[in-house]
């Protein structure tokens, strides 16, 4: 036991153990992301003006809350939930807007969209619903099928980022696309109705 005299050495900051994370700057993390960020967005917003916008609202969130996404156990993860928050605030944020913003004739600003550009995303609506009822019964599916065809990873990169299995990955895989073919009222591959 010690007494109340004794003296005891204390650490010198040099000798305390650096982080084992190399610590890199707001501007790296985002330049480097950018893509992921931007592919997520484009996959739930489907034009690239929309997806960049919210990109962008996103990566002001993200400078001002750097601090914690530079603390958290996985950055990339906290900082992709925050742009997917901003998709969906996106839409939120421009139905509020659109009844106080005055039109002006011949602004040079993009036109109201014709019965021909609702035509054409008109095909994306039964997959779009199908994806939101998927992510709600079954998120970790949803997500794996998103990783997989929207932001082209593989299994094993599937796997790491969301810290599972790549037999877990691809089982999640196998069963959010038959779950968006019920969804969809596709027919199972494989299968063409009365033979």
């Amino acid at each position: 036991m010690s007494g109340p005299h004794e003296s005891h050495e204390l650490a010198v900051p040099g000798e305390l153990p650096e982080r084992s994370r190399k610590q890199i700057t707001y501007q790296e993390f985002v330049e480097r992301h950018m893509p992921e960020f931007m592919r997520l967005a484009m996959g739930r917003l489907r034009n690239l003006y929309d997806a960049d916008e919210a990109v962008q609202n996103a990566a002001v969130n993200m400078y001002a809350k750097w601090t914690v996404i530079e603390a958290h156990a996985n950055p990339l993860a906290l900082a992709l939930s925050m742009v997917r928050a901003a998709t969906i605030d996106y839409y939120r944020r421009r139905a509020r807007l659109a009844g106080r913003e005055i039109p002006l004739p011949n602004s040079g600003l993009p036109r109201t969209p014709s019965a021909d550009d609702l035509l054409e995303l008109r095909g994306y609506d039964r997959l779009d619903q199908a994806r939101a009822a998927l992510e709600e019964r079954a998120p970790k599916q949803a997500e794996c099928v998103r990783l997989r065809y929207l932001e082209e990873k593989n299994s094993a990169e599937i796997a790491e980022y969301l810290n599972i299995s790549p037999g877990a990955a691809k089982a999640n895989i196998y069963l959010g696309l038959k779950a968006l073919h019920a969804l969809m009222d596709l027919p199972e591959p494989g299968k063409r109705g009365d033979s």
